[in-house]
């Protein structure tokens, strides 16, 4: 059986890159509150941000030293019909020298064109380099394309990116921006994040500055700051003459302001009721409304993390009186979001209170909860609180396998890390031998993962299974494309197995791509003589192949993430699957060519 669904459900997630740190699970320090733990976790993030700054300042020191020696060797010989393909023999391997870009110097027409065009990416991976891409460009103080910077900054924003869109302001130094449009967003940036970040005394302080240069921030978020700033030094009011000017001006009446405004101005009455806010739709307030809900120690809906899941989940995760399966499930998104640690969100699973009565009825107990969130949590509990190995084990497997069928197993892979280093490789527990390495390989840890798949191929169960679990481990181990080749190789004869005509025309695409001669796809009638999935338009396709010439390594990214915008891979026609395969084979050298297709085989669910 080649590529079992469970087999693509796991390894994708443990083969993407992640920008957090990996932080191990730990016993649970009782000294440290969730608040504690969760600000551990953003200043371990900060020095994580200023390692990679410092990295890659190293590596374009290194560019610069690379593109002089090129020089000085272009300078000895003129001969360069000996490489035709424009390439640089490094060693054994070609090395392909594409013409260096940043997204700066793209003409400020296509830029916004471009950017406007890309509206979701389903690539993980694409989608994480598209980000970095955006907010790693090096600006200089005295010459801003300031109106490139304001298309970035946007997009940044408008994917969900608002600290990075904010480091990116921080850059400039705002004084020199001459147009007013661009200004007023760059400090809506700015007090957004002040917002996002819980950093109240700064918002005030920003926004006293800002009323004296008479900034202009849309959805009158400026004059609703300062509202809300009285508010807080109990200048109520000084505050409700400025709210009726705010109703007498604003064309549609805020009603969600409102609501929170009227209950802030009531603190002194003990019978206040608060109506829930309703139809968030925008982001452009919601980091206000957080603020004033915070402050009042209101609950958060969870329409906070289905507007803005990226930088909202802290404050959810953090307000005690929100409901606690929204809290966990703010928590879930943040922890795949590498916003969270496992540490924290450990600490917040064991936060949820469970009574004896619940612990003695696992089964009972398990059917009441209503939420998967809850379920997840009471299954950590559970499993924690086992005394003897065996029924410990028992736990284990059932919380995995409930955690697969919810699309949490990398969490309770992780969560329970520290459980399932005490099973040992036993007779008596080969049964289960496959699952536990799948979870140590989860963790990273081949080695004793090897050691519970040699348990239970000597058990002689399934081949099968130990084969991609070997896999898993070869895959992440090397960081190149053989180990998916050799795989192919070896179980090219089950494509005769597969009798959809889709997934077969995307395997036979990349088994072409591969150069994999001797794998043959297995020719099948035409069901479908016509194909639905459309392709892009011809001058587009142009486009890419004249840049993949030019060897246009940030141009053929972009044209390529354009043609594919929000489709899936499995959703792009076998050609364009082509296409897109040989553009990202160009940039940076094939750098995210593996995941790409990693994350191909994962939606070919073939088994």
């Amino acid at each position: 059986m080649i590529y079992p669904k469970l087999l693509f459900v796991f390894f994708v997630f443990i083969t993407l890159p992640s920008n957090a740190n990996e932080i191990k699970i730990i016993e649970l320090h009782k000294s440290k509150t969730l608040d504690q733990l969760v600000l551990d976790t953003e200043i371990i993030e900060e020095t994580s941000q200023n390692d990679e700054m410092e990295t890659l300042n190293t590596n374009d020191e290194n560019e610069i030293t690379k593109e002089d020696s090129k020089i000085d060797n272009s300078n000895q010989s003129n001969d360069v019909s000996e490489n035709p393909d424009n390439t640089e023999i490094v060693g054994k391997e070609p090395v392909t020298i594409y013409n260096t870009q940043t997204i700066l110097d793209l003409d400020e027409n296509i830029l916004n064109k471009h950017l406007d065009t890309i509206t979701k990416i389903q690539s993980h991976t694409i989608h994480q380099e598209f980000i970095k891409i955006l907010s790693n460009i090096q600006l200089d103080e005295d010459n801003i394309p300031e109106n490139k910077v304001y298309l970035i900054t946007k997009k940044l924003y408008e994917m969900g990116e608002i600290e990075k869109a904010y480091n990116l302001v921080k850059k400039i130094n705002l004084n020199k921006i001459s147009k007013v449009e661009n200004l007023n967003f760059f400090y809506f940036i700015e007090l957004n994040y002040l917002y996002s970040s819980f950093r109240l005394s700064e918002v005030c302080e920003l926004k006293s500055a800002l009323m004296e240069k008479a900034i202009i921030l849309q959805k009158n978020l400026l004059e609703k700051t300062d509202i809300f700033c009285l508010t807080l030094e109990n200048k109520n009011a000084e505050a409700r003459l400025l709210n009726s000017l705010l109703l007498e001006s604003e064309n549609e009446i805020d009603q969600n302001f409102q609501k929170l405004f009227n209950y802030m101005i009531l603190s002194d009455q003990p019978d206040k009721v608060f109506e829930n806010l309703s139809n968030i739709k925008s982001n452009d307030l919601i980091f206000l409304y957080s603020a004033m809900l915070r402050i009042n120690e209101l609950p958060l809906g969870e329409d906070f993390i289905e507007v803005d899941p990226l930088n909202l989940s802290i404050p959810v995760i953090l307000s005690e009186s929100t409901k606690m399966d929204i809290r966990i499930k703010a928590a879930n998104n943040a922890y795949y979001d590498n916003v969270l640690s496992i540490n924290s969100l450990s600490a917040l699973y064991q936060s949820v209170d469970f009574n004896s009565k619940q612990f003695a009825n696992p089964e009972q107990t398990i059917a009441a909860l209503k939420s998967d969130e809850l379920k997840m949590a009471y299954y950590y509990q559970l499993a924690s609180m086992q005394i003897f190995p065996d029924e410990r084990l028992d736990v284990i497997i059932e919380y995995w396998n409930f955690a697969i069928e919810s699309g949490l197993e990398k969490i309770a892979y992780e969560i329970t890390e520290q459980i399932t280093t005490t099973f040992n490789p036993t007779s008596k527990n080969a049964e289960f031998a496959m699952q536990i390495a799948l979870a140590n390989i989860a963790n990273n840890n081949y080695d004793e993962a090897l050691k519970w798949i040699n348990l239970y191929e000597v058990s002689g169960l399934d081949i099968d299974s130990i084969d991609n679990a070997k896999f898993l481990i070869d895959i992440n181990r090397n960081n190149d494309l053989e180990t998916i080749k050799n795989y192919f190789s070896k179980n090219y004869i089950n494509f005769d197995k597969i009798n959809n005509q889709h997934t077969l025309e995307s395997i036979d695409v990349l088994v072409n791509f591969l150069n994999l001669e001797k794998i043959s796809v297995k020719k099948i009638p035409y069901d479908n003589i016509l194909d639905i999935r459309s392709m892009p338009s011809y001058f587009l396709i142009k486009d890419i192949n004249d840049n993949i010439d030019e060897k246009n390594d940030l141009s053929v990214f972009l044209l390529a993430l354009i043609s594919m915008n929000n489709k899936k891979w499995m959703e792009l026609h076998p050609e364009h699957l082509k296409l897109i395969l040989n553009s990202y084979n160009l940039y940076e050298n094939g750098s995210l060519i593996k995941n790409i297709i990693l994350e191909v085989l994962k939606e070919l669910e073939v088994h």
